[in-house]
This record gives structure tokens, C-alpha cells and sequence, in this order.
């Protein structure tokens, strides 16, 4: 519908218009607005058709744009994430020795605290020495009766050889006094009772000889009896030495003291444990791998190691890789021929060791946790 403006005195006017011409022109009507021309119609939407075109073409380069930008960023990223394996089931691993009492005895001193620092060799403590050397006398005067009656034995056999000698000697004259007569018995110059009394005595002789060699061998086998019990009494006396020893209980290498027990006084057992050593100067990570993320991974290749008590990255390498999984070590290995089955991603122990240099102050225990990274060759 056209509307129809009219001039009043140089000013358009808006036509009165009633209510059904009202309703015909609908709410979105301008009236106040000229009628558009077609002209005016056609230039509008060329504009809107450009601006269109405009807006799909930035579109279109800032995607292009961001995919060679995830292209070029992406690749270096993927190939970072795929150069190193790392877990956080990982810990610090040393040398952690219990300290026992080797014999029965009661504490005399404790020469050492808690958390203390000892050198290889230090004295820590001693047990009351004066039951091990009262063995050890005992020990020793054993092993002299021992020796005494061993150098008797000797002496014994010794006397047994001489007197073989001598009967031996005897014997030989018997032989010929034996072969004189015979003879002269052949030569009917002797009587046959004086015959046969050097014969007889002949007989004694060989029989005296042969007692003589019986009792020297029983002489040597008692020097063997001898012997063989002066070397137990040494092997006592040795046994005395060592558990007098034992009353003193040394560092056996450099650490800190811990879960220390022992005190004054306290009556110890062979074997009971009266404190622990924690080595700090042979210390390495055991990090527990998935199967699936050793792989790629050999000794030697190289490692970094965060540590998050000290928040600090510590160079390392791979060392060696366990000869069986976590779990074959565990109280109650699996097994799997029983039973249902659930296929359970097994994990295996890494050991990683750390580079020289790295901890002089010994800020590395046993036990804190790390984080370590292996990178991949």
C-alpha cells in the first residue's frame, strides 16, 4: 500500500489514516520514512552480499592460519612427549643396615643419639666385657693342657722309636747267636738243650721287637689325638677371642643412626637389633615403570630426576632393570593358572643412578620421593 505525502506550507505532512488501514500496515511500518525506491533496494543487499563474502574469507584464513600454527607448534610437542618415559612411582633407595648384638651380654655404654652422624669404624656402643674375658683365660689355659699333653705324645713316641732300636738291636744278636749254635749243634760240639735255649731266647727277642712296634704306633696315634684336641682348644680360645670382640659394636660404614633402641643397662640377645646405619653415600632411585613404558629403555641412557622435598632436578642415568616385576617379589606372587583372570598392567623396577657431584651436603635420603624422567634414544 502506497502512502501518500502532501506539501503544506514546504513541509511534508503524514496522512491521517484510520483504524483498518492501521491493522493492514502491520507494527514494523515506518511511516515517518519515504518510500525506498528500487535503486536504493538493490545497493543494499550488494553490500550485505560483500560484507558476507569478506567476513567467510577472514574466516577462512584465520582457520588456515591456525592449523598451519598447531602444525608447525604440534609436531616439535608430540615428538617431546614421546623422547623420555616418566613416572611418580619412585623413590630413593641406600643402604640401610640394622645393628646387632652378636652375643648375650648387658649394655656397658651407648656412645651415640638419634639422627647422628658416624664415621666407618666409630665406636657405638659396648656390652660388658668381663664374662668373654674370663672365656678367654679359661680358652687359653685349655689350649696349654692341650699343647703339654700333645708335646708329651711326642716325647712318648719318641722313647717308643728308641726302644725299637734297641730291641731290634737284641733281635739281630738272638739271629746270630741262633745261627752260631745251629752249627755247632750240626757239628755235635754243643748240647741240643743249649740248642734250644738260644732258639727260645731268639723267639723272645723277635716277640719283644714286634711289642716295641706295636707301641710305637699306638704312640704315634696318640700324638694325632694330642694334636687334633690342641687345635680345638686353639679353635675355643679363637671363639673367646671373636665374642670379646664382639662386645664392642662398630660402625661397619658411614651414615646416620636411626630407630635407635639400645640403652644402658638393657640385657641384648644374639641377633636382636639395637639401632640402624643409613648409608647417604650410596644412594640411587628405584622407579617402578609400567611394562609398557620400558620398551625403548636400556642402561645407560640418561635421566632427570626432580626431587620434591628439595623441588630441584638432579642429572642421572638408567643403571640396570630389574630381572622380574614388583609383584613376583611380593609375599603372595600371582598366579594366574588359577582362578579368574584379570590382565593387570604389571610395573618394573628401574634402578637410576645418580650423576657424581650432585649431593655433596647429603641432601638426598633414602625414601623421598621424585619424580624421574628417562629420555629416550
Amino acid at each position: 500500500m502506497e502512502h501518500q505525502f502532501s506539501d503544506v506550507g514546504g513541509r511534508r505532512h503524514r496522512p491521517q489514516l484510520n483504524s483498518h488501514q492501521l491493522q493492514t500496515l502491520g507494527p514494523d511500518t515506518h511511516l515517518d520514512s519515504p518510500p525506498a525506491t528500487g535503486d536504493d533496494t538493490g545497493g543494499a543487499a550488494l553490500i550485505s552480499n560483500s560484507e558476507s563474502s569478506l567476513s567467510r574469507g577472514i574466516k577462512a584464513l584465520a582457520l588456515a592460519a591456525l592449523l598451519a600454527m598447531l602444525f608447525v607448534g604440534g609436531r616439535p610437542t608430540w615428538k617431546y612427549l614421546h623422547s623420555y618415559e616418566s613416572t611418580d612411582d619412585a623413590q630413593i633407595d641406600g643402604h640401610i643396615v640394622p645393628i646387632a648384638s652378636r652375643i648375650e651380654g648387658t649394655i656397658a655404654h651407648v656412645y651415640v643419639e638419634e639422627t647422628q652422624t658416624v664415621k666407618s669404624g666409630q665406636l657405638l656402643a659396648t656390652i660388658d666385657p668381663r664374662d668373654e674375658q674370663v672365656a678367654v683365660e679359661n680358652a687359653r689355659a685349655n689350649l696349654s693342657l692341650a699343647q703339654a699333653q700333645a708335646d708329651s705324645a711326642r716325647a712318648d713316641y719318641q722313647a717308643a722309636l728308641d726302644k725299637i732300636r734297641q730291641s731290634e738291636a737284641t733281635l739281630a744278636k738272638a739271629k746270630r747267636d741262633a745261627d752260631r749254635y745251629t752249627a755247632l749243634l750240626n757239628q755235635e760240639v754243643i748240647a741240643r738243650d743249649d740248642y734250644e735255649e738260644r732258639i727260645r731266647l731268639a723267639d723272645v727277642d723277635a716277640a719283644a721287637a714286634d711289642s716295641d712296634r706295636a707301641a710305637a704306633r699306638s704312640a704315634q696315634k696318640v700324638i694325632a689325638s694330642r694334636e687334633a684336641s690342641a687345635q680345638a682348644a686353639q679353635a675355643v680360645l679363637d671363639q673367646a677371642a671373636l665374642n670379646l670382640s664382639y662386645t664392642k659394636l662398630v660402625a661397619p660404614f658411614g651414615g646416620i643412626i636411626g630407630k635407635k633402641t639400645v640403652e644402658v643397662g638393657q640385657r641384648v640377645q644374639p641377633g636382636e637389633q639395637l639401632m640402624a646405619i643409613v648409608g647417604l653415600d650410596d644412594i640411587w632411585v628405584t622407579a617402578n615403570f609400567k611394562e609398557t613404558q620400558v620398551r625403548r629403555m636400556h642402561a645407560g641412557e640418561h635421566a632427570t630426576i626432580h626431587v620434591d622435598e628439595l623441588s630441584r632436578d638432579f642429572e642421572g642415568y638408567v643403571e640396570g632393570v630389574a630381572g622380574a616385576t614388583g609383584e613376583m617379589y611380593s609375599l603372595l606372587p600371582p598366579e594366574n593358572a588359577t582362578g579368574n583372570y584379570v590382565k593387570v598392567v604389571q610395573r618394573l623396577p628401574i634402578r637410576l643412578r645418580f650423576n657424581r657431584g650432585q649431593d655433596l651436603d647429603h641432601a638426598l635420603r633414602p625414601g623421598l620421593s621424585v619424580e624421574p624422567k628417562v629420555w629416550l634414544r
